[in-house]
């Protein structure tokens, strides 16, 4: 009987090992989140920017703690819809009205997980797309019940036409860098949205493909505008999550970048990253118009800041050095960065990363990327964060 029971024992702590599809690295930034978290390749689910609405399409309450359970109400309802939950979150973007709010925040996210079970985080911090909000959060999520080659769209029917969840299947996807055109904001979507329309038609791909658009605006308080171009753009198709963040920019007023599963196209690639750039596009050594994951488990690593808020090129060489580190925690380097999001709120935090990235990057295989000047990255005195996803060296 013992040796059953042991037997027993050993085998429910073995099915518990082979069950953990994310690996989490403990930071040494913070104590709220972690430094990284590393998963299988598995179905993925990202969802729409929640904001604090209550069943009645009002901002819940006017506190921080009010709205940010609010916001895990949507999210954790949103997820069950695709067989997913809370427990499942490995990355969470999350977008505050402002960088005083930050410490907060965390500590109210933090007590949402398991200890040692807390996603990768980035911050960004700025006007939300109500008024009445403080907090709005997007997430990354597992979905491994999830076996179909197609790009699977649910929602709880809070968000009009808009799916608010999107599983990305496992296997090969692709990371598309922002786009702009010029003009006014909907002429400039409209033609936004056409050029990532002719870079998913020379990837082979089609709108059924899509997993999440990300579209940074000026002025937020304008993105009806996208959003009615985006409908239209998506014509006859589910229309996928959508987030937005606040854009400084004044010329173009709009970006907008893409992440789309390739898993049901073949490829024929040994390489577990391929970076590409589409006809009529020029290569350039510090980002990649495309990359496209053909194999391996993926890395979120939480935003990056530097240990001395203030001066540029100092702020620069401390995100990059930790994540040198994190990298390697990670079984990963400079030559597997997948895909970039550079929040800048200072001018010489955006012209100190032309100068830096040629120092970590490999000019062959740079990430895609998309850098927007926002109002405040989230920590005081700051000019910079970077958010990044990785994926672990392999080979096929």
């Amino acid at each position: 009987m013992k040796r059953l029971i042991f037997v027993s024992l050993l085998f429910c702590g073995i099915a518990g090992v082979a069950q953990e599809k994310a690996q989490y690295i403990s930071s040494s930034l913070s104590e709220s989140y972690s430094d990284a978290v590393i998963v299988d390749d598995l179905p993925l689910v990202h969802t729409v920017q929640f904001l604090p609405f209550d069943r009645n399409g009002k901002v819940a309450g006017v506190g921080l703690k009010e709205q940010t359970s609010q916001v895990f109400q949507n999210i954790s309802k949103a997820l069950k819809q695709s067989g997913s939950g809370i427990d499942d979150i490995i990355k969470l973007n999350v977008y505050i009205s402002s960088y005083e709010l930050k410490e907060e925040a965390a500590s109210l996210i933090k007590m949402q997980f398991k200890s040692g079970k807390v996603p990768a985080i980035s911050f960004v911090a700025g006007n939300l797309a109500h008024p009445d909000a403080s907090i709005s959060i997007d997430v990354v999520a597992i979905a491994s019940g999830y076996k179909g080659k197609e790009v699977k769209y649910t929602g709880s029917g809070s968000v009009i036409r808009t799916a608010e969840v999107a599983v990305l299947p496992a296997g090969a996807s692709v990371y598309v860098s922002g786009q702009a055109d010029k003009g006014e904001l909907s002429v400039a979507s409209r033609g936004t949205l056409n050029q990532l329309g002719a870079t998913l038609a020379y990837l082979g791909l089609q709108k059924k493909d899509v997993v999440q658009i990300k579209s940074f605006v000026n002025p937020i308080t304008d993105i009806a505008v996208v959003e009615k171009e985006i409908t239209e753009f998506f014509k006859g198709e589910h229309i996928p999550p959508l987030v937005f963040v606040e854009w400084l920019s004044k010329d173009p007023l709009v970006e907008i970048e893409l992440i789309a599963s390739s898993a049901r196209i073949p490829s024929d690639s040994k390489e577990q990253l391929d970076f590409l750039t589409p006809p009529g596009m020029t290569a350039s050594p510090v980002y990649s118009k495309v990359t496209r994951i053909n194999f391996g488990k993926k890395i979120y690593i939480s935003g990056l800041y530097g240990n001395d808020p203030g001066e540029a090129k100092s702020e620069i060489m401390d995100i990059f050095n930790s994540m040198g580190t994190i990298l390697n925690k990670s079984g990963s380097d400079f030559k597997h960065l997948v895909k970039a999001t550079y929040y800048v709120s200072k001018d010489a935090h955006s012209s100190g990363l032309n100068e830096f990235r040629p120092k970590f990057y490999d000019p062959k295989r740079p990430p895609a990327a998309s850098k927007a000047m926002v109002k405040d990255v989230g920590l005081k005195g700051a000019g910079l964060t970077i958010d990044m996803i990785a994926v672990s060296a392999e080979s096929k």
